[in-house]
């Protein structure tokens, strides 16, 4: 076989050689975008620097075995070199292109991902191993900045500053709707309560609204309230003259006064009025016999 076959059979194999998994090397995972909410995994930085694309944070859930694995499983596409395969990475996410870096054997020194890490809160260092001799502590960051033209001493750092932002705090709870007591009873129809004189059953008696006719009658007790009878002392009048219902004039009238029994203290009304029109004949019959005596000697 010639030396021009030769090589281009070993070229072949190490094409054939590149596609496939590496020993050891971790499957690809998705990740999530942004910090890690937490020190339970790894987050990681690529910062593209000349090469396009910004600065990307990404996380990597979970333990990571190595700086390798903490790359792939924070959802970065990465591509080693046919001669050292990912233990030198070569492109991250497609860059640089196939044009200006074949990724054949380590990268120049001019043109390579320089490899940094720090912890929560602190800064950058640059890595002295390599990233599958590297074990990323949990809540760690791992960083990847692209160096152009420069050297290890003057590599750029990743320009994201290694610390976890601050949790969002909850949201505050929500006030109560204003108005929220119960609300007062209306007074009860048909006028304002009062409270009943002394002596009376202590129950309310409700007064009637303006304008409405009073329902009870003239020379009517309300209940509870003794009601005392008006006696009245007709003036004399000539001797012969005789009052209404066969009496005489000088006869004082009587009133009848109905009460509402209501069940409450005091005499009986029965009693009251008996004891009222005894009086009242008493003193209608000493008025009478005194007329008659003077009025004697004129017969």
């Amino acid at each position: 076989m010639s030396s021009r076959a030769a090589h281009a059979a070993t070229i072949v194999v190490l094409a054939a050689v590149s596609t496939v998994s590496w020993p050891g090397s971790p499957a690809t995972a998705a990740g999530s975008a942004g910090y890690c909410p937490d020190a339970s995994g790894v987050t990681v930085v690529v910062d593209f620097h000349e090469l396009g694309g910004g600065t990307v944070v990404r996380c990597a859930p979970g333990a990571q075995a190595t700086g390798l694995a903490a790359l792939k499983n924070a959802g970065f596409e990465v591509t080693g070199t046919l001669r050292w395969g990912e233990g030198f990475i070569c492109r991250i996410g497609g860059k640089p292109s196939a044009a200006s870096e074949k990724c054949v054997d380590t990268p120049p020194a001019s043109a390579y991902w320089s490899y940094w890490h720090a912890p929560n809160g602190g800064g950058w260092a640059y890595s002295d191993k390599g990233v599958l001799n590297r074990k990323p502590p949990a809540g760690s960051f791992e960083g990847w900045s692209f160096s152009l033209h420069r050297n290890a001493n003057d590599a750029p750092r990743p320009g994201v500053t290694p610390k976890r932002p601050a949790p969002t705090p909850p949201p505050p709870p929500t006030p109560p709707a204003a108005g929220g007591g119960p609300a007062a009873p209306p007074p009860a129809a048909g006028g304002n309560p009062v409270v009943p004189p002394a002596g009376g059953a202590g129950r309310t008696t409700t007064l009637p609204p303006a304008g409405t006719p009073s329902a009870t009658p003239v020379g009517t007790a309300t209940a509870g309230v003794t009601a005392t009878p008006s006696t009245s002392v007709p003036a004399a009048t000539p001797s012969g003259v005789t009052g209404p219902s066969g009496g005489t004039a000088g006869e004082p009238a009587v009133t009848e006064v109905a009460a509402s029994d209501d069940g409450g203290g005091g005499l009986p009304l029965g009693t009251v009025a008996g004891a009222l029109l005894l009086t009242a004949l008493a003193v209608g019959g000493v008025v009478t016999a005194r007329r008659r005596r003077t009025a004697g000697p004129d017969d």
